[in-house]
Parts: structure tokens; C-alpha cells; sequence
């Protein structure tokens, strides 16, 4: 620490103050944070200076006296070894720097740091670098690193071991016997230690519309210092590799490579890809686990020595449904063409062309076109250009919730088999005709002429010669300039001579309904009827004056 008592008591101060509101660093289980203390500035921006700071201001390093003194590069003409700020082990009094790493009994065990002796300290500075339990008992002296004041110089000290300690989450410490409080500067720590892999989940489940979303991942936390390759194998579920997913080379066993990076708990993609098939399946399941290999451990990436997931199963949810195509002829005209289609925006996707070969026929699409579960699509006919006004159209689908066609047809969850049906029903072709007979003129007392003056009886009837019943019917005869509508003189049946019903002449009232209706309105008659059934007739009668 630099000749500055005032400032030194000032820093003891608030150093008492840190050990006692200060919380340990937390540790990232097999990587050092903020190795090369560069997370800090010391006494910010300006001319090179130093600055004694409580352990919580420092990422990831915790220190035996609750502080650590940092130093800026060429501060005091002491250049950094790599980047702008190192430590100093001794700040007021002689300290060990430490922080929480997860290790494993027999594995290997690497570092690289560098030393430097302080000019004005001691003559010979002396770093140890050690695993020591929580209380800090040593476990294992790794390294011993002397610098000295005689050779101003940064001494690197790079080496590799296996850990022979207790597995568990241990202090990975340095420390110095050097009294007093200058001296012993660190910078550069790397450890190697292999990465923890493990799987993120026992179980997950995807749509298979989706490739791998919903897959679980490797889980990475640790720093490999190059690329490392984690098996994997398929170890059984029954969907078909090659058919549902696939693997990379579609092998059983595979790697999945991490780059070189330093990870905490980051998820890595298994490789693992489901396919998007047309197939309508039962939920199908993938499993798979990691074994061991080279560069890397499979233990638990945030607790050390927790239970480590090894193995998952995925689930594939099937997407897939099927909609049937029915065309439904009723008293069709032989011979009429009709084209059902079902479209996925504007790409076809599902066609019935159907001919009338029966009045009654009923056709049906031979294969069912496939479709995905929530998708909207679109149901449309088309009749051949002279049919168009022959026949009234209507569509419905079973087995599926949605019954407004008009904005598409959208399929539901767990709707896999949709029959849609078009039936066309011909629009009856009914038979009109108006007769007339001469009641009396003004003239003749017996056999009367149709001369001016004289009352005609006419009479419209219409038919309905076909299979079908008719609905909303009216007749409409416009009266010619030569004759004079007889007001109240209009009458209803079921033919000319059973036309007995009066009606009155205007379009409102019970008598419209019962069950035909008459209006007469400047010079116009029209007869109506709600229904008429199959080979049904109705008639309506009335007077006129011919003038």
C-alpha cells in the first residue's frame, strides 16, 4: 500500500465497517470471477491511483481481512500484466484472497497467475496458491510463486496437478506469509478445471410443429479452455428416428460440441430436431442421456454435489388432423358439375369434383386432406357457369366446434377427423298459368262477349311439379291498361275452382298467411305462398272490367 497514513485511516474505517455489512462473493461453482480484477477502477477516472475497497465492492473475490486493495496500471511505475488493474495481497496487513469453487476428488486440476514483489516490501514476497476447506484449513498447497525486489519483474507461474481434497465446494486461495502491508501483486488467475454438464429436465413436451423449442438442453457452467464434445445417445421412446426428429448425422450416438467461452447454468442445444410430418399419430416420445467423456464432468451446474440429471424424455404432441369432402345432390338435374375445394391461403390444398350422376347423389373425397390443429382454412365451391342459379347452397362440417364457415373453417385442438359437407338443393322449377273466363257483360243477359264493360274472372295457378318442396314463393301479374281490377274481389285455394278464400287487397294481415296471400297495388297483383310442397298447387282468382 502506498505512503499515505491520513487515507490509510480513513480506508481502516470503512473497512471495519465493510467486514461488518459485507456479504461473501458469490461463487460461480467452477470458474473465477472478475480474474484479472478488472470489474473495478480504483478511485475512477484520472491519473493512475489505488484504492483499498470492502470485499463487497469487489465481483467474486472475498479477502480473510473483509478488503483488497487494486491498483491501477503504471500507478507507483508498476505496469499491469494484463489489462489496467491487479491486486495487492498485502493492503493494511498481510491477507489471502479466495474464492468458492466447486471441485471433484481425482480430477485435473490447472492454473496460470501472475507475481510480482512490491519494490518497497520485503526482499523476497512469497505467494501461495492453495484448496482450503471453508474454515481455511489448507487441503492442498498447488503452487508456491517467490518473486523478489531485485528483479522488477512480473513472474508468471503456470502449472497443472490433480486435486487429491474432498469433493465439495472448497476455497481456491491465495495467500502470503509476508507481513505487514506492501507487497505481493496478482494478476492474470486462470484456473482449468473441465466444465460441468448435465440435462436441464427429467421430461418436456413440444408441439410437432416445432423443431426443438420445447426440447430440454445441455446445462454448461464451467470455463473450457477449447472446444469439448458431450455425448449423447438415443436411448429408446417411440418415435422413429429419421421419420419424427432427427439427430445430427441421424446417429444414435452423437456429440454436441462447446465452443471454448466461459458458461454459468447456459443452456446448449441437444442437436435433437423434430420433424413436421402429415401423419396422424398417438403422442410419440424421444429419450436420450449423456455419458462421460473427454474435457468435461457431469455434475450439477448450480449446487455442487447436488443430484445431476443425466437422462430426458421428450415428448412429441402431434399436430395433425384431416378433413373429408362431401358433395350432397338433392333433385339434381343429371349430368351437373360441382368442384369442392379447401385452401391454406392461397395455396389449394384439398379438391372433390363431383357430376351428378343421380338426382340424390352423394360423393365423397377418396383421401382426406390433411390439415394442422389451430390453422384456418378456407372451404369454397364452385358450380359449372349454367348451374349457378339452379341450386341453393349451404355447407356444414362435423367434428369440428367452429360453425361460422363464412370467415373459414378453423380446427380445434384434438379435432382430427372434420367431414365438411356442400349440398346443393335445385331450386324448384314451378309452372305458371293465368286463365281467364268472361262472367258477364253489359249487353247480353246469357252467353256474355268480351266487350267493353264486361267482367272477366281470371285466374293465376302455380304449380310445383318437382320432388322438393318450395318456400317463399310469389306470383306477380302486371294488369294490362285495358282492363280495371274489381277492388275485394280476389279469392285463394289449392286450385281455380277450390279458390274460395277472400282475401283483401292489400299485403298485411292474417290473411296473407292462411295459407296464400294476395296485394294489389296500382295495377299490380301479386299471389304468394310461405310453402309448397312436392306436386302442390295454389291458385288465386279475381275480377277486372274491361274498359
Amino acid at each position: 500500500m502506498p505512503h499515505a497514513l491520513p487515507h490509510r485511516l480513513i480506508r481502516a474505517l470503512l473497512v471495519v465497517l465493510a467486514l461488518c455489512l459485507a456479504t461473501p462473493a458469490q461463487a460461480q461453482l467452477r470458474a473465477l470471477q472478475n480474474p484479472s480484477f478488472e470489474a473495478n477502477d480504483p478511485l475512477g477516472p484520472g491519473a493512475p491511483n489505488y484504492d483499498i475497497l470492502p470485499i463487497a465492492s469487489v465481483t467474486g473475490w472475498n479477502s480473510t481481512t473483509g478488503e483488497i486493495e487494486l491498483w491501477d496500471t503504471t500507478f507507483n511505475g508498476v505496469p499491469a500484466y494484463a489489462g489496467v488493474v491487479f491486486a495487492e495481497m498485502n493492503a493494511n496487513t498481510n491477507g489471502t484472497l479466495f474464492q468458492n469453487i466447486c471441485l471433484i476428488n481425482g480430477e485435473p486440476f490447472g492454473w496460470t497467475f501472475a507475481h510480482r514483489a512490491r519494490a518497497d516490501g520485503p526482499p523476497t514476497q512469497t505467494a501461495r496458491f492453495q484448496v482450503a476447506s471453508s474454515a481455511g484449513t489448507v487441503i492442498q498447497t498447488l503452487a508456491t510463486q517467490i518473486s523478489t525486489t531485485s528483479n522488477q519483474v512480473w513472474n508468471v507461474n503456470t502449472g497443472s496437478t490433480t486435486y487429491t481434497g474432498p469433493s465439495g465446494m472448497q476455497r481456491v486461495q491465495f495467500t502470503t506469509t509476508n507481513t505487514g502491508s506492501y507487497g505481493n501483486f496478482l494478476d492474470a488467475i486462470q484456473l482449468t478445471l473441465r466444465p460441468f454438464v448435465q440435462v436441464s429436465a427429467a421430461s418436456s413436451t413440444g408441439a410437432e410443429s416445432v423443431p426443438s423449442a420445447g426440447m430440454a438442453t445441455l446445462l454448461v457452467t464451467g470455463t473450457p479452455t477449447s472446444a469439448i464434445n458431450v455425448v449423447v445417445s438415443i436411448t429408446g421412446g417411440t418415435a422413429t428416428r429419421g421419420t419424427d426428429y432427427t439427430t445430427p448425422g441421424n446417429a444414435a450416438t452423437f456429440t454436441v460440441t462447446i465452443p471454448a467461452a466461459t458458461y454459468y447454468n447456459t443452456p446448449v442445444a441437444l442437436g435433437i430436431n423434430v420433424i413436421d410430418d402429415t401423419a396422424l399419430e398417438a403422442a410419440e416420445t424421444i429419450t436420450y442421456a449423456i455419458s462421460a467423456g473427454t474435457g468435461y464432468t457431469i455434475a450439477h451446474t448450480t449446487s455442487c454435489g447436488a443430484s445431476v440429471q443425466t437422462t430426458g424424455t421428450y415428448t412429441i404432441t402431434d399436430n395433425d388432423s384431416r378433413v373429408t369432402l362431401r358433395k350432397q345432390w338433392a333433385d339434381a338435374t343429371l349430368g351437373d358439375d360441382a368442384t369442392i375445394t379447401l385452401a391454406r391461403g392461397a395455396t389449394m390444398i384439398g379438391t372433390l369434383a363431383s357430376d351428378a350422376g343421380a338426382a340424390n347423389e352423394l360423393d365423397t373425397s377418396a383421401v382426406p386432406t390433411p390439415v394442422v390443429l389451430g390453422e384456418t382454412v378456407t372451404l369454397a365451391e364452385t358450380l359449372a357457369a349454367g348451374n349457378v342459379s339452379s341450386y341453393f347452397g349451404a355447407a356444414s362440417c362435423t367434428g369440428a366446434a367452429d360453425t361460422n364457415l363464412a370467415d373459414g373453417l378453423t380446427i380445434g385442438a384434438a379435432e382430427t377427423a372434420i367431414t365438411c359437407t356442400f349440398t346443393n338443393t335445385r331450386v324448384p322449377a314451378l309452372l305458371v298459368s293465368k286463365t281467364s273466363q268472361i262472367v258477364s257483360d253489359p249487353v247480353n243477359a246469357s252467353n256474355p262477349k268480351a266487350i267493353p264493360g264486361a267482367v272477366v274472372r281470371y285466374c293465376i295457378l302455380v304449380t310445383n311439379p318437382g320432388t322438393l318442396a318450395g318456400t317463399g314463393i310469389a306470383a306477380t301479374d302486371l294488369l294490362p291498361a285495358g282492363i280495371t281490377y274489381s277492388p275485394g274481389t280476389a279469392r285463394s285455394g289449392a286450385t281455380c275452382a277450390a279458390a274460395t278464400t277472400v282475401e283483401d287487397d292489400d299485403a298485411a294481415g292474417a290473411d296473407e298467411s292462411d295459407p296464400y296471400g294476395v296485394s294489389h297495388l296500382a295495377g299490380t297483383l301479386t299471389a304468394t305462398a310461405t310453402t309448397l310442397a312436392p306436386g302442390a298447387s295454389f291458385a288465386i282468382t279475381f275480377a277486372a272490367t274491361l274498359n
